[in-house]
């Protein structure tokens, strides 16, 4: 079994009580690695080096042009090693293979863009009316950025955070997910072997009530980026707010998907079992909610039940597997109750509801796709994150309705529009209280493109052009030009 320490400075650190927990294979509900348990000691040490390598290592003193090479050479490895990280993030998470070679295989176009738009920030050179100065502003890093990353996308997500947060000059030191650590730990032993500098970046694993909340509340964190729940989002955010530590946070959602009569079915079909059941519904912009036109409810339904119906569950580490497990079992308990509850509540169940038990891999955490009909607002399948595959469906009749029912959530994370008039795509892309909104397809995610919600989805961005200046502070810089005048000009003599 494959025993992971944290990584600090550049090398493999043993924690503190020299405890471990289990990772457990979703698929085969056995343990197949263990990662350290950290606490406050083990993150007081990953910061510290972290720290030092801001303050006194090179990294500090580094050019920006330093830092953009830096972080290519990084992508450079990536871009030819990549493979030998898919199966480990496959073992530690349950995600399909042809997913994960999917991700990993453009991982190294995030750190290039990054590194791309690092070179592009410049001081500001500021208009003022105050006579005989001028006035000008530079970005500059925070220091040290404490990243927590979730078990769905593991290396991906934290792309989108190390990669600007080391573009903008700081150093990271980056808390995973206890159910998925392994690729992430595989990742910073892959960077030990670039031109990156030790103490750049620093791996600490364990539970977020021991490492995590101890990496916010450290003194010498002076950023926070989390993706993860809302209930976990409101806890670093509360640690953050007692150090007066800025936080962004990209959270849950319950994202809605309105599908017009008039539009494109086969197109819309597809891409609505993508915004669902791809990737099993654990997707932050998983498109749960499916908000139909009343004269194609039937067909939609069917369409997709039949198709939902029919989809292979197995290995996940086979590239014919459709359907893999959840990621773990307590997640596959809670998703099984919300099923229960959607039939308690009094919502149609039509498809799936069920555990899975494929012949292959009959101890692994599957559930079948599910999908649901007659869901209304006050159901909690409506009103709350399952993060699985299952559908919540609801009938609408005219746009104005349907654009309620959209904004009758607590979230606003994406949304999809599905209509071949044009006009009125963007009339409810304007209406939509959503950080993305998708027309005519799903689940688009690019470095050039902000992500980021409303509500309860969270606050701040990331990625998009302004990533880089997400984790960096702004320097105003005020020059005289002139001698300063006499302020009590009656004393002078």
């Amino acid at each position: 079994m494959k025993c992971y320490d944290h990584f600090v400075n550049g090398q493999w650190l043993k924690p503190a009580t020299n405890e471990y927990i289990e990772s457990i294979d979703p698929a085969r509900g056995e343990a197949w690695a263990q990662i350290a348990r950290g606490n406050e000691v083990d993150v007081g040490i990953a910061v510290e080096a972290s720290y030092a390598a801001y303050t006194d290592g090179p990294w500090g003193s580094f050019s920006v042009e330093q830092r953009a090479a830096a972080l290519n050479d990084l992508a450079d490895s990536l871009e030819q090693r990549w493979p030998e990280l898919v199966e480990v993030e496959v073992r530690d998470n349950g995600k399909r293979i042809t997913e994960v070679r999917a991700q990993f295989s453009g991982l190294h176009s995030w750190y290039r863009y990054f590194a791309r738009q690092a070179l592009q920030i410049s001081a500001l050179q500021f208009d003022n009316n105050t006579p005989g100065v001028s006035n000008r502003a530079r970005y500059q890093p925070y220091g040290v950025i404490a990243a927590i990353t979730p078990w769905n996308s593991p290396l991906m997500i934290a792309a989108w955070k190390i990669a600007p947060a080391l573009a903008a000059g700081n150093t990271v030191v980056i808390k995973p997910s206890e159910f998925a650590s392994a690729s992430t730990l595989e990742f910073a032993r892959l960077c030990a072997e670039t031109s990156l500098p030790d103490g750049v970046l620093n791996v600490v694993t364990g539970y977020g009530q021991e490492a995590g909340e101890a990496l916010v509340r450290h003194p010498l964190t002076r950023k926070v980026s989390f993706t993860g729940s809302d209930s976990g989002g409101r806890k670093v955010a509360e640690a953050a707010a007692s150090g007066i530590i800025p936080v962004t946070l990209e959270l849950g959602g319950k994202s809605p998907q309105i599908l017009f009569a008039d539009a494109d079915l086969d197109n819309a079909i597809n891409g609505i079992l993508s915004g669902i059941f791809l990737s099993n519904g654990q997707s932050c912009v998983a498109g749960s909610r499916l908000i139909v036109e009343d004269s194609i409810h039937d067909e939609v339904v069917s369409r997709i039940v039949a198709r939902a119906s029919s989809l292979r569950a197995g290995d996940p580490l086979k590239a014919d597997t459709e359907i893999a497990p959840l990621a773990n079992q307590a997640h596959l308990e809670k998703v099984l109750s919300m099923i229960d509850q959607a039939r308690t509540e009094g919502a149609h169940c039509v498809c799936g509801g069920e555990k899975l038990f494929p012949r292959e891999c009959p101890d692994g955490y599957y559930v079948q796709p599910t999908v649901f009909t007659g869901v209304t607002p006050q159901m909690s399948l409506w009103r709350e994150e399952v993060f699985g595959p299952v559908l919540a469906v609801t009938r609408f009749e005219t746009e104005a309705e349907a654009l309620q029912l959209a904004n009758d959530s607590d979230f606003g994370l994406a949304a999809g529009i599905w209509t071949s008039d044009l006009q009125r795509a963007e009339r409810m892309a304007d209406g939509i209280d959503a950080g993305t909104v998708y027309i005519n397809h799903y689940r688009s995610v690019d470095p050039g493109s902000p992500m980021g919600g409303f509500k309860h989805s969270g606050y701040g961005k990331e990625l998009g052009p302004d990533a880089v200046r997400e984790f960096m502070q702004i320097k105003s810089i005020w020059l005289g030009t002139s001698a300063c005048a006499d302020p009590f000009p009656s004393q002078a003599g």
